[in-house]
């Protein structure tokens, strides 16, 4: 390949990793420090910049696939689901309240994903890492100084008083991107890289940005995964059922833990005289009887949480305007119906069982990476929603982790028996 083809690649690839993550928007400076002020953020003048950057990472993105159709079409058809998904979830305008909307960002969502696509067909899961490691290394450092120059707009405000954001609208999602970030520096670190030295800083500034951001979800989800480390690598040596209880059993209580230290309070409200202080239960309450209205298929593509939209009898009696339902699965079922949630489940599932023997055949700690990624994004989802976003890097992780895993058999192994003497007499 030519030398200057490769940098440029690799180099386009981190800049649209980068891009999908939000960072160039400094939303932040536009956005008010008050997670519940429902206030209409200011005109960010990066938007027009932002637009411009979309429009270049999408063409040449896609130029970039066809110039490679044969390895291009090898890797789509490695997950036919994921595309039945993204198909389905551009049709839905043909049934959204606001079909415009639906179709636009639909239109988008299939670009984000051939981002994806582009990334799985022309890297290895390896090389993918190192640029991840690199982006999210990055944006640690860089969020860590812009709130040190900024805190006025980088440090919450309200009910999150003192908890950072950086340069993205709340401290949740910064949180998110550095227990993916930890993750991912640690996997590279640990694979002995060239330096060491600037893995290992990456994942330390990762873990120091998420205690600043206060988010007890993501200390737990990432302590939850880094425990799944070492049962892991037992499943690779020893072929027995104990190990996969245990990992099951470690997600299972994870999920309560996580679910109980989010919405301790609502659990206790609803415990209580009056269950109806609880605040997101009460939201779920409503949102899934909007869902039994429409329940196959949906209001549409990103048309219900709008103004003037269903989610006007949400925000009349939540008493705020929460632009989605705090919990992914909810919101797909809002959005693409039950149909689209079995869809995005399914694709979960396969990746997964696909997951498990991609790391029992390896040997690296790279090949760690696709099921911690799956049990990041089903935990994460209990309590935000990074299910088939437009522009993000969430979905384009999730296309990316599901097209680069090759087709592999699961390794045979030998049932050795316990020996008996024979009795001679």
């Amino acid at each position: 390949m030519n030398p200057k083809l490769d940098a440029f690649e690799r180099r386009f690839t981190i800049f649209g990793m980068m891009f999908l993550t939000g960072i160039f928007r400094l939303a932040s400076f536009y956005t008010s420090p008050d997670a519940l002020n429902d206030t209409a953020p200011m005109s960010n003048p990066l938007d027009k910049v932002s637009s411009l950057l979309q429009q270049f990472l999408y063409i040449t993105t896609l130029l970039l696939l066809l110039a490679r159709g044969q390895s291009t079409v090898r890797a789509m058809i490695r997950d036919p689901t994921v595309w039945m998904l993204i198909i389905y979830t551009f049709l839905s305008f043909l049934w959204s309240d606001f079909p415009s909307l639906s179709k636009r960002k639909g239109i988008t969502t299939i670009q984000t994903s051939y981002f994806g696509l582009y990334v799985a067909s022309r890297f290895t899961m390896k090389q993918q890492l190192q640029m991840l490691a690199w982006v999210f290394g990055f944006i640690a450092v860089f969020s860590f100084f812009f709130t040190l120059a900024f805190p006025g707009s980088a440090i919450e405000a309200g009910a999150n008083a003192g908890s950072w954001r950086g340069p993205f609208t709340q401290k949740n999602l910064l949180a998110r991107f550095m227990v993916l970030g930890a993750i991912v520096c640690l996997l590279v670190a640990l694979d002995k890289p060239e330096k060491p030295k600037i893995a290992w800083g990456s994942f330390g500034m990762c873990i120091l940005m998420i205690l600043l951001t206060g988010s007890k979800t993501a200390l737990l989800l990432l302590i939850m995964i880094l425990a799944l480390l070492p049962l892991y690598k037992l499943l690779r040596q020893k072929d027995t059922l104990v190990i996969p209880i245990l990992v099951l059993t470690t997600l299972i209580a994870g999920c309560l833990t996580i679910f109980v230290v989010e919405y301790w309070i609502e659990i206790l409200a609803a415990l209580g005289r009056d269950p109806t202080l609880s605040g997101r239960t009460n939201l779920w309450e409503i949102a899934i009887e909007k869902i039994s209205e429409r329940p196959w298929l949906g209001y549409g593509y990103q048309g219900f949480w709008l103004e003037r939209g269903e989610a006007e009898v949400i925000w009349k009696e939540e008493g705020y305007k929460p632009p989605h339902g705090h919990n992914g699965y909810i919101n797909t079922a809002i959005d693409l119906g039950l149909v689209g949630l079995f869809l995005f489940l399914l694709i979960i599932f396969v990746t997964y069982a696909r997951a498990i023997i991609w790391l029992k055949n390896g040997n690296t700690s790279i090949e760690f990476w696709p099921a911690f990624f799956i049990i990041f994004l089903l935990m994460y989802n209990i309590t935000e929603s990074t299910i088939i976003e437009f522009n993000s890097i969430f979905w384009a992780l999730v296309v990316m982790v599901s097209l680069s895993m090759k087709r592999v058999k699961p390794r045979r192994t030998t049932m050795i028996y316990p020996s008996y003497p024979v009795d001679s007499s």
